[in-house]
């Protein structure tokens, strides 16, 4: 199985959340996926929200990979879609208190450079986005019509980098 594409599916969530604006609680928390605690592998404790707190924005990302990670192991025939309601917490693809499944489906479907239907499965099983992390500091996620969501966002960002740095540091520890 292919987790390539894991980091840049990560940095679209990051940035989605708003990890890159200062004072938002993803920044606060160095929890990039904005994750609910879970007692995750070096987590210190849960917020007010119930969202979980990580000493250092590595770790945070790393608890995201391996988030990630899991539902492409779970659920390889969810739709990006479909992942992306489970991760807001909601039973089928909505708009919302948890936020809108849409929207966002189709900003992350936008980094990765596919359409909001494909499966992990598929993400899995080729190259999708391996080699340039998109640069979404640019892009304003309310923006977004996922009915109209094409790959033509290109570029390195900085988050990318150290998406993919924490990454390597994680398969390392891993092994």
């Amino acid at each position: 199985m292919n987790f390539d594409f894991i980091s840049t599916w990560a940095q679209a969530i990051a940035q989605f959340e708003g990890f890159n604006t200062a004072g938002n609680r993803a920044q606060r928390n160095n929890n990039p996926g904005n994750l609910k605690f879970a007692g995750q592998p070096g987590a210190i404790g849960a917020d007010s929200g119930g969202f979980a707190i990580f000493p250092d924005p590595g770790t945070g990302f790393q608890a995201l990979y391996t988030q990630l990670q899991k539902y492409v192991v779970s659920y390889p025939g969810y739709s990006i879609l479909d992942i992306t309601a489970k991760y807001l917490g909601q039973s089928a693809p909505t708009s919302d208190s948890q936020g809108n499944a849409y929207t966002y489906a189709g900003y992350v479907a936008s980094a990765l450079g596919v359409d909001v239907s494909t499966t992990l499965g598929q993400l899995a099983g080729s190259s999708v986005a391996t080699d340039v992390s998109p640069d979404l500091s640019t892009v304003d996620p309310s923006s977004i019509d996922s009915s109209t969501v094409d790959a033509t966002t290109t570029g390195i960002s900085t988050l990318a980098v150290l998406g993919v740095i924490g990454l390597i540091a994680f398969l390392w520890l891993w092994e």
